[in-house]
């Protein structure tokens, strides 16, 4: 039986053809000439769909410097936002990133993916942030930008004559929510509260002095806290990763989001004593335990386990919803930069290098409107602050939870 072939560029640098005897898909690239015998050198794999061969002619044709081989007409959008992603975009960003630019590829690859590369238009793309983005600004910012790397891609690959993303039109801007400030009486119920964390406590009390990411919060190791000293450096963060269907997202330790993350912050001396007796506290636990598989992290699950930033984020809203607290644990970070505003102690600047902003604009952006009634709560500063803080839920009865 002879072999069938199809979908063969005319000019012969690529193609894509079935094995009818072995029943299997055949993606091929020709990458130069032998000089000595003056024979075409190809590359091939075999695959067991079309589908898959037209991703692995991609893949070849890249990996052997011979985008040639490539036409629109071999890809679907899924076959080349998937090799973008796989050849250009993950090797070079975070777990987490990665994790994000996926999510914004499989917006249109749930819709679009079956379209031809070369049939892809602005209206398409458009259309997906019209219906599926219409009240989601940031998303379809997102989207757009993650989108329009793709397919600059694909232009400089000269498989499309023009980028289909570089115009597209985001949804008007909606007003952001208040930030609601947490009260002392939300501090002391949020503190009190019953959690599925050993730590929870020790936890708030340092997010309520540092405002840190989540990230940074729950990778911090016991090397980067002076308790003697009152410093505390931000060297790692815990991630989570690509999330595969029907598990949870992996978790991973990363270095900070930007190179102004990394930074040394000073603690009160309330907050000190507080992880001292937490410390002791943890170092007890951990000879109870068969295992503990994380001995240098302040704060872990059981057995010294990572804390799923993602589930911690859901346990959080959980807990603080049933208190009828309106405050988001990323609002405890605003509410650090409020209070040092309010302070009248501190400038944009300091706020900045307190949070690990990248730029002094993020920090303006957001911290901008403090308004009187936070100026007017704040009277006294870290120490003294924390004085009263890290004495809540210690002597009043927990708050009932509905």
């Amino acid at each position: 039986m002879t072999t069938k072939k199809n979908t063969r560029r005319a000019h012969g640098d690529g193609s894509i053809y079935r094995d009818a005897k072995k029943g299997r898909w055949i993606a091929q690239v020709n990458v130069g000439y032998d000089g000595r015998t003056g024979r075409m050198i190809k590359r091939t794999k075999t695959c067991r769909t079309q589908q898959e061969a037209r991703a692995a002619l991609t893949e070849l044709s890249i990996k052997y410097a011979n985008p040639g081989a490539l036409t629109a007409d071999h890809l679907t959008v899924k076959n080349w936002l998937t090799s973008w992603f796989d050849l250009y975009s993950r090797p070079q960003i975070r777990e987490d990133t990665a994790a994000s630019y996926l999510h914004m590829l499989n917006f249109a690859i749930d819709a679009i993916g079956a379209m031809p590369l070369g049939e892809v238009t602005p209206f398409a793309l458009q259309l997906i942030i019209n219906r599926q983005m219409q009240n989601h600004y940031r998303t379809a910012q997102y989207f757009r930008t993650v989108m329009r790397m793709a397919f600059n891609r694909a232009v400089k690959l000269k498989l499309i004559p023009d980028n289909p993303a570089a115009d597209l039109e985001l949804p008007k801007r909606q007003p952001k929510k208040p930030f609601v400030r947490p009260t002392r009486e939300d501090r002391e119920a949020l503190l009190a509260a019953e959690s599925p964390y050993y730590c929870w406590r020790y936890l708030l009390l340092t997010e309520f002095f540092t405002g840190l990411r989540r990230g940074e919060l729950l990778g911090l190791h016991w090397a980067d806290i002076d308790l003697a000293g009152g410093r505390l450096r931000v060297r790692h963060a815990l991630a989570n990763g690509i999330k595969k269907v029907g598990e949870d997202a992996p978790v991973y330790m990363a270095e900070p989001k930007t190179a102004t993350s990394k930074r040394d912050l000073f603690i009160p001396a309330a907050l000190c004593q507080e992880l001292s007796r937490y410390k002791a506290m943890q170092a007890a636990k951990r000879l109870q335990a068969e295992r503990w598989e994380h001995p240098d992290l302040v704060f872990t699950g059981e057995n010294g386990k990572y804390i799923n930033p993602a589930k911690f984020s859901s346990d959080f809203c959980n807990i603080r919803r049933k208190l009828g607290i309106k405050t988001t644990f990323h609002m405890l970070r605003h509410d650090m930069a409020s209070r040092m505003k309010a302070s009248g102690q501190f400038d944009f600047k300091d706020i900045q290098e307190q949070l690990g902003h990248s730029t002094i604009q993020i920090t303006m952006d957001i911290y901008t409107h403090i308004d009187e009634e936070a100026k007017a709560a704040v009277s006294h500063w870290l120490d003294g602050d924390a004085e009263n803080i890290v004495s809540l839920g210690q002597e009043k009865p927990k708050r009932k939870i509905r």
